[in-house]
C-alpha cells in the first residue's frame, strides 16, 4: 500500500515537472515565444502597443516584409483588432486603445508569403 502511494506521488511529481518545463518560453526581447508558421514568434505587449518578432526555426531573425498579421486583443471583456505592420527587420508593430496589463490575451493571425494563415494564442503578461 505504501509503495503504491509512493508511486502515485512520484508520478504526479513527474507530470507537474513536465508541464512546468513546457510552459511558455521567453524570447530575447522578454516576450512570450511560441512555435508558429514553421519558426518562432515572440509577442511583446507594452502600454498600448503589440510588437511581434519573427524568427526562423533556428531562432535567427526573419524579415517581416511581405508578412500579413493582425492581433486580436482581449482585455476586460473587450475585444480589439490591431493591424500589425512591418517595422524594423523582423518586427511587426501595431497600436490600439487597450492597456497592457496582466490578464491580457492576444490571438495573432500570421500569414507568411506563400503560406496559409496561422494562429497563435498569447498571454504575454501572465
Amino acid at each position: 500500500m505504501i509503495i503504491r502511494s509512493l508511486a502515485v506521488v512520484l508520478s504526479l511529481c513527474v507530470i507537474v515537472a513536465t508541464a512546468y518545463a513546457h510552459g511558455p518560453a521567453r524570447g530575447p526581447n522578454g516576450g512570450q515565444m511560441q512555435d508558429l508558421a514553421g519558426g518562432h514568434v515572440e509577442l511583446v505587449a507594452h502600454d498600448n502597443e503589440i510588437a511581434v518578432y519573427l524568427f526562423d526555426a533556428e531562432n535567427k531573425p526573419m524579415s517581416a516584409q511581405g508578412v500579413v498579421a493582425t492581433a486580436t486583443v482581449l482585455f476586460q471583456g473587450k475585444q480589439e483588432m490591431v493591424m500589425l505592420q512591418p517595422a524594423d527587420g523582423n518586427v511587426m508593430r501595431g497600436r490600439g486603445v487597450f492597456l497592457a496589463q496582466p490578464g491580457l490575451k492576444v490571438v495573432v493571425s500570421l500569414t507568411l508569403p506563400g503560406q496559409r494563415p496561422q494562429l497563435g494564442r498569447y498571454a504575454p503578461l501572465d
